[in-house]
């Protein structure tokens, strides 16, 4: 069980529709695989968030400070690793790369291991469930987008079996945005969930206005609502609109996790597996969000592998919310539909199948082009 080889791939895929955020535009998307093979022949993968930046970065750091300290050591081991991986952190102002670029690592240890125990790894990990619930996920801005358009697709999200659907805000005129998720609430009718993410954008005074404008369309939860350190500005925001708050999605280790519950300005914690610091931390985030009585959304928009992953850990604890199934970034996607991976009454169902239940190898001919999206 020995690692013999660690490799990093990049996924690359562009889309034919310019989609924007309400910070930046989506000519396309890539996506850090973290490759890691054993003695015996078992590869596992990872993926490592690389968004608003050249991927290059993180790549460096998993080949020149993470591959070697762990060639030779068991995948048996993923904490030891861990500890070892974040070790370089500590006289480095490498942040949160460090956390994304150890995520990926982290990420296909436990894959591997769990295939060398031909075990499916929420089984590994605690098997609390075989199932997530999932929804929908995009609502991004585009020329010609309509309202009519976004409600469109956030229905169809609906006809393939999720539980609800979560659309932008911020990006536009608070009117337009009025506007769309209006249409969207129209579309999904009074019983699916629908969320919104201001993707840390508005100033509080700025987010609480939007808030209340978008509070008579049922708002589950408001994700990201200001700045992501303005943690006294969340707080007047979760008071003052009076909607459930998420997040902080893209935050790395424990201690802002901790933070953020601890200073009560979320009602639900959001983490992604590829971000915070691969499964080994999301177990404790999720263990964390137990001890707080907070259920715990995962964020996923990345690849399959991201998708996989973060299900793997909501599955495997009790206390998740729901899982995030990105509408337009889709690389790899239908590896999981052809691997078992299904959609059901709302859910997220995860197939019995060693690993994270997502097949793909270094060799294989998908990395070296850009792949189209949608």
């Amino acid at each position: 069980m020995r690692i013999d080889r660690v490799e990093v791939r990049v996924l690359s895929t562009r889309y034919a529709t310019e989609f924007r955020n309400p910070h930046q535009e989506f000519p396309g998307k890539h996506a850090v695989l973290v490759f890691v093979s054993t003695e015996g022949g078992v590869v596992g993968v990872g993926e490592s968030w690389c968004d608003g930046g050249d991927p290059g970065s993180v790549v460096t750091i998993i080949e020149s400070d993470l591959a070697p300290r762990i060639i030779g050591a068991s995948v048996s081991e993923p904490e030891r690793i861990w500890r070892s991986m974040m070790a370089t952190g500590v006289m480095s102002l490498k942040g949160s790369a460090l956390y994304a670029a150890a995520s990926g690592v982290d990420i296909a240890i436990w894959d591997a291991w769990a295939r060398t125990l031909r075990q499916p790894l929420h089984r590994l990990l605690g098997g609390h469930s075989t199932a997530v619930p999932v929804y929908g996920s995009s609502g991004l801005y585009a020329e010609g987008y309509t309202p009519e358009s976004l409600a469109s697709d956030m229905a169809a999200a609906m006809d393939r079996g999720c539980c609800g659907a979560k659309i932008k805000v911020a990006g536009a005129t608070l009117e337009e945005d009025v506007e769309r998720a209006g249409a969207v609430r129209r579309a999904l009718g009074s019983g699916p969930r629908l969320m919104v993410d201001a993707l840390f954008k508005p100033g509080v005074a700025d987010a609480i206005r939007l808030g209340r404008a978008l509070a008579p369309f049922d708002i589950y939860f408001y994700e990201a609502p200001t700045e992501l350190r303005d943690l006294s500005g969340w707080r007047t925001i979760r008071r003052d609109t009076g909607i459930a708050l998420s997040g902080p999605e893209v935050e790395a280790g424990l201690d802002r996790y901790r933070e953020f519950l601890s200073k009560e300005v979320v009602d639900y914690l959001q983490a992604d597996a590829i971000i915070c610091g691969g499964v080994t931390e999301l177990r404790r985030i999720a263990a964390l969000g137990w001890a707080f009585r907070k259920p715990v959304t995962y964020h996923a928009s990345g690849s399959a592998v991201a998708l996989a992953a973060n299900a793997q850990v909501a599955a495997a604890f009790a206390g998740a919310d729901s899982i995030e199934m990105h509408l337009l970034h889709q690389a790899l996607f239908e590896r999981l539909w052809d691997a078992g991976w299904r959609i059901e009454n709302g859910a997220l169902v995860l197939p019995e199948i060693p690993g994270i239940g997502v097949d793909i190898t270094p060799d294989s001919p998908i990395f070296g082009a850009s792949v189209p999206g949608d």
